[in-house]
């Protein structure tokens, strides 16, 4: 009886261990990282949904490319001062200078990385046809919720009151 408490100890030890694990790998590269980019525009797509010219596609891929460069090289710097943030809270320590400078170095390429992607939009919007800005305006409308509504990295909101009997 005996023997089979410690194995099973042992194996729940064990279990919990590879929890930690997996759990541990898996969080690489996430807090603290960059938030993930919106998803690249499928041109196919765009070019069938807007009716592009072969001459549109040409221009809105080079578009795209350069807002991938762009945003590609701010990667090793997320990742640098996810590092120093890192080491900056190692072990319990705290100084509340040195995380808010690297907090707002964080912050602003955030901001580089939203101004590329809205740079490239509005380039986009320029190759587009008065026609061809309605229909995008009418998709964008389309996909995004009502103010207040729920947004994807937001709870929910609450259900109504129920009333009572």
């Amino acid at each position: 009886m005996k023997q089979k408490l410690v194995m099973l100890g042992g194996l729940a030890v064990l279990v919990a261990g590879v929890v930690v694990f997996a759990a541990a790998q898996g969080r690489q590269g996430g807090p603290g990282g960059p938030p993930p980019p919106p998803p690249p525009p499928n041109l196919d797509r765009m070019a069938q949904d807007l009716g592009l010219t072969d001459a549109q596609k040409v221009q809105i891929k080079a578009i795209l490319d350069a807002e991938r460069d762009a945003i590609e090289t701010l990667h090793p710097k997320f990742d640098d001062l996810h590092k120093q943030i890192e080491a900056a809270t190692a072990n319990g320590q705290f100084d509340e200078a040195t995380v808010r400078g690297l907090a707002n170095q964080q912050a602003q390429l955030m901001a580089d990385q939203m101004v590329e992607h809205e740079r490239a939009k509005s380039k986009i919007y320029s190759v587009l046809t008065p026609d061809q800005r309605s229909r995008q305006e009418a998709m964008r409308q389309r996909r995004s919720p009502p103010d207040g509504a729920f947004r994807l990295g937001q709870p929910p909101p609450p259900p109504p009151p129920q009333p009572i009997d």
